[in-house]
Parts: structure tokens; C-alpha cells; sequence
């Protein structure tokens, strides 16, 4: 069906005028790979606040600094520290996260437990070469909290061990999409991915991943993610279900997004949040967290859920097999479970939690983009392990389609 369409008045803002900061989450890039362009992989999807951006690495350039990357993060833990069983060593990342975590997260779990917590600051692709340069048996960390994506590469691997339920109680409450088979890993927590627009120059919104391709006024007004961001990868993998019927219809996912061009490519969301506050781009998919983050500042923007599902940044709680501390660190991932841990999550970030029990604010939770129970079903779960195999020939088709 042809749709209506709708006439437009743009109001374009200077390339100069000021905009408000802004503040990313934190859920890093897929496992590094050789592309064509020399920026192609950046440090993270949605940059935490304060943390800057890393070198690019290759894959012969990942292998080849695994094993300094590992001696570093085994210096900068005390052989002491490793072995005192009130000890436990956790991933974090930096900026808010790492202020929310010292803060608000820790002292509660440190007078409970009387254990000392020790962040290993990161971001999430960095858990590759930390722990196979330290070996299965002698992790230089417990609790491994990073993307599906990378998640799924190391568990793989035999790194991570599974979740027992008379230690992690909260299991019983967290949404379907959270859990994994065997409970080898639990979903802490979700930031929903759909379709944001300036509500000053789109009157009639986008509702589903297909109206973009049917608007032919949004031409060129588009934004679009680098294929080494995961939310690249996972747009390729959800239109191939869309066009293709299968994660694995490549062919037709890049037929149907090359009929978009041109587009604007970013390689991280914090990019995107910026593109649309400075009005470059008019649509664009991005998390809910953070269209509520600009929407806070002032920054005419709005998101539609779309009709065929979400995509969505993940954070993935893995246990090492190797720990020494493993009680502590079931303890960890418990706690961070808990409705009351998961609420100051939800006040900090705007994430949607994963235990189904936690209360939301009432600011909150009339907002028809704070994704929480029920609503979590629309949540699309990847097959990671196809996708990491076939991701050096997704790369190649988008780099030579695409640029």
C-alpha cells in the first residue's frame, strides 16, 4: 500500500548552536574484526559518560596484544588481593556507571557481605583478550558483565560456569528473555532499541521497522549505525528476518537497507544522540534510555516502539569458572538482581530491568518508552553464535554495499 505522504516543514539548527552533554550508556562494540575503514571499530556503542574512545584494533591486532592486555589487567590486581576469600573482582565500565557502582552499588553489598569489591574498568570487548590471556583456570576476575555478543564468544570458550538457583535467588523473577539455558548467564539489565524521531520536523512518526523503507520524505534524513556496532549488526539481522525470514537472510536484509542510501553511518549511539540533537538526521534508531536522557534536556525527540519487535543493548552476567571467590560472586549477580538494586538502575540510567518485581517510578513508568513486564516479550533475542560465525562475511558485504 502507498503510503500518504506527509508534508514537512524543516527547521534546521546551525551546525554550531550549543546542545545539551550527552550521556551514553554503556554496551560496547561487537568482537573486533578487519574492515575497510580505518575507523571502523570504536570502543563502545553507547559510550559510558567520561570514557574515551580506544584504538581501533584488528583481529591479527586483538591476538597480538592479548597477552599484554592480560599481564596489565593481572598487575593492576595484587597477588594479596586474589587471595583473601573476602575478595571479589568485577567487571564495570567507567564514567556514570563506575560513579553509580562505587556509590550506590557497592558500600550496600560490602556491609552485607563484609567483602571488598574491586572494579576492573573496561569496556565490554575488552573481556576477550583479558581473560583468554589469564586462562580458564586463573581469571583475573568473578563476574564477567558485558554484551550478549561477547558474551556468548567467551562462554563458548568454556570461561563462564553456570548460575546454581539456591544461590541466586532472584533467578525465579527475572523476565523470560533474561535467562539462558542451563542458567549459564543472566541478563541484568535492557535498553530497548526503537525508532526515534524530532517530533519539530517528523509529524507523522515512524511505527515500524518497515515505514522506513515506505517514507520517501525522510529521504537522506535517516541515521544509521556502522556495521562494527552492534546495533548495525543486530539492524542487518532484523531486517533479514523481516525480508528474508531468517537471522540468516542476509542477501535480502542488505537489499531491502540498500534502497535507504544515502544514510548517515555513526559508530556509536552517543554519535547518533548528537546527530539528531543538532538536527543532521531526523530518524534514527536508538535506545529508549536515551531518547528519555535528550527528552530531559529539552531536545524535541520522541520514540515509537515498532511493530515487529525490538532490538536491544544488553548487559550479561557471567561467572568465571575458574574464580575463586564463586560464592561471592553468585552473590553479586544476585544482588544485582534484586527490585532494589534494579531500581537504582532504573532511576540512574533509565534501563529497563530485568526482575520482573521492581517497582517503577511513576514519572517512569507512564512513559510509553520505559519497556518494563509484559512488554519485555517484544524484545527480538539474536543468535549470537550463527551471527559471530558469519560476521567477517557481514562485514565485507556491508562495507562494499554501503559505503
Amino acid at each position: 500500500m502507498q503510503l500518504r505522504t506527509p508534508m514537512r516543514v524543516r527547521t534546521r539548527i546551525p551546525p554550531r548552536a550549543p546542545i545539551p552533554p550527552v550521556a551514553t550508556q554503556s554496551s560496547d562494540t561487537m568482537p573486533p574484526v578487519a574492515t575497510q575503514s580505518s575507523a571502523a571499530m570504536q570502543a563502545s556503542d553507547t559510550m559510558p559518560p567520561g570514557v574515551a574512545t580506544q584504538p581501533t584494533l584488528t583481529r591479527r591486532g586483538l591476538l597480538a596484544s592479548s597477552v599484554a592486555a592480560g599481564a596489565i589487567a593481572l598487575l593492576s590486581t595484587p597477588h594479596i588481593a586474589r587471595a583473601q576469600a573476602k575478595t571479589l573482582i568485577v567487571t564495570c565500565y567507567g564514567g556514570a556507571y563506575e560513579k553509580l557502582f562505587r556509590e550506590q552499588l557497592i558500600p550496600t553489598f560490602e556491609k552485607e557481605t563484609g567483602a571488598t569489591v574491586r572494579l576492573v574498568l573496561g569496556l565490554a570487548k575488552d573481556n576477550i583478550p583479558l581473560l583468554r590471556a589469564a586462562g580458564i583456570d586463573n581469571p583475573p576476575l568473578d563476574v564477567c558483565m558485558t554484551n550478549e555478543v561477547i558474551a556468548e564468544i567467551l562462554r563458548t570458550e568454556g570461561y563462564f560456569t553456570a548460575l546454581p538457583e539456591d544461590k541466586v535467588t532472584n533467578l525465579k523473577d527475572v523476565a523470560p528473555i533474561a535467562r539462558y539455558p542451563g542458567d549459564m548467564a543472566v541478563t541484568g539489565m535492557l535498553q530497548p532499541v526503537g525508532i526515534a524521531y524530532r517530533t519539530d520536523t517528523v509529524s507523522d512518526p515512524v511505527t515500524s521497522w518497515k515505514g522506513l523503507f515506505e517514507r520517501p520524505d525522510l529521504k537522506g534524513q535517516i541515521g544509521m549505525y556502522n556495521i562494527t556496532n552492534s546495533l548495525g549488526f543486530m539492524f542487518v539481522l532484523m531486517m533479514a528476518r523481516i525480508y528474508g525470514g531468517s537471522e540468516t537472510a542476509y542477501d535480502a536484509a542488505f537489499k531491502q537497507i540498500q534502497t535507504l542510501k544515502p544514510f548517515s553511518q555513526v559508530d556509536f549511539s552517543g554519535t547518533m544522540e548528537i546527530q539528531l540533537t543538532r538536527g543532521e538526521v531526523d530518524v534514527a534508531p536508538l535506545d529508549f534510555a536515551a531518547v528519555m536522557r535528550l527528552q530531559r534536556q529539552g531536545v524535541p525527540v520522541d520514540a515509537k516502539v515498532p511493530s515487529e519487535g525490538m532490538v536491544a543493548f544488553d548487559q550479561v552476567f557471567n561467572v568465571t569458572k575458574g574464580s575463586k571467590s564463586k560464592d561471592l560472586a553468585f552473590a553479586w549477580v544476585d544482588y544485582f538482581l534484586r527490585p532494589e538494586t534494579q531500581q537504582k538502575l532504573v532511576n540512574g540510567f533509565f534501563i529497563s530491568p530485568t526482575n520482573l518485581k521492581t517497582v517503577i517510578p511513576p514519572e517512569l513508568a507512564t512513559s510509553p518508552i520505559m519497556i518494563t513486564g509484559d512488554r519485555l516479550q517484544r524484545v527480538v533475542r539474536h543468535d549470537w553464535a550463527t551471527a559471530n560465525r558469519q560476521r567477517d562475511k557481514i562485514v565485507e558485504q556491508w562495507n562494499r554495499l554501503m559505503t
